[in-house]
């Protein structure tokens, strides 16, 4: 059951009230806006208490990036980047190919790369080429991170996530989100020994927090700060 609520400070909150639930979660969605999901049968003015109760918290939660598209913009990637260029061929197209390890995605000139729709499809495309790119250079650097810490986890995979950027599977196999691109080559690693460490650890307990530490040569929580304050370039 979905709808919304009025607040004073959050606007319009959207409301999915789900059977099964126990508990409130909140979220913020690509949109802005606040989404509240919370058991079935709980009453508005619950909600609304709910977030009143909450309000601080609340307004600690990430905001969505301001993603912007600009002609002649690089976008600095893992071993590659993506220029955005005008064409005057053909509307409503994006023309795309490589050079070397530069990627020209041409728009038309007529083109407003501040459309929400173009904006979705500029992401999707990059996205893609990231992707393909991942497999190319990013699996084997983890590899190699593996191989620097004696490590040898069953295999490795590139997924896509934005906010999960890794994942150490039940079976050892860590999956590596193609965003991870976007970092720089510092914050790839952190995330790879970060996953590496749950070989290990399959939890985030103290003794974790100190195994993947020891990987990152003790800047594990500046590693962290640094990406949490990292804003990537496309839309999520």
């Amino acid at each position: 059951m979905k709808g919304y609520i009025e607040d004073k400070e959050f606007g319009k909150i959207h409301v999915e009230l789900r059977r099964g639930m126990t508990s409130v979660r909140f979220s913020i969605q690509p949109s802005g806006s606040l989404l509240m999901r919370a058991p079935l049968g709980v009453l508005v003015s619950d909600l609304k208490n709910m977030v009143d109760a909450n309000r601080e918290q609340l307004r600690q939660l990430p905001r969505p990036q301001a993603v912007t598209f600009a002609y002649g913009q690089v976008i600095e990637c893992y071993k590659c980047r993506v220029v955005i260029e005008p064409q005057n061929r053909l509307p409503g197209y994006i023309l795309n190919h490589w050079d070397g390890d530069t990627l020209h995605l041409q728009l038309h000139e007529n083109a407003d790369l501040n459309d929400d729709g173009i904006k979705r499809t500029l992401s999707s495309v990059i996205g893609r080429a990231m992707e393909v790119q991942a497999h190319a250079v990013l699996l084997p650097f983890a590899r190699r991170v593996a191989d620097e810490l004696g490590l040898k986890p069953a295999g490795f995979e590139v997924g896509r996530g934005m906010r999960k950027l890794g994942h150490c599977t039940g079976k050892r196999i860590i999956q590596l989100s193609r965003n991870l691109m976007f970092l720089p080559e510092e914050l790839i690693r952190y995330i790879i020994c970060h996953e590496l460490a749950h070989l290990t650890h399959m939890n985030h307990s103290p003794q974790f927090h100190a195994l993947c530490n020891k990987y990152c040569n003790g800047k594990e929580k500046e590693l962290e700060r640094q990406l949490r304050a990292f804003r990537f370039p496309i839309l999520k």
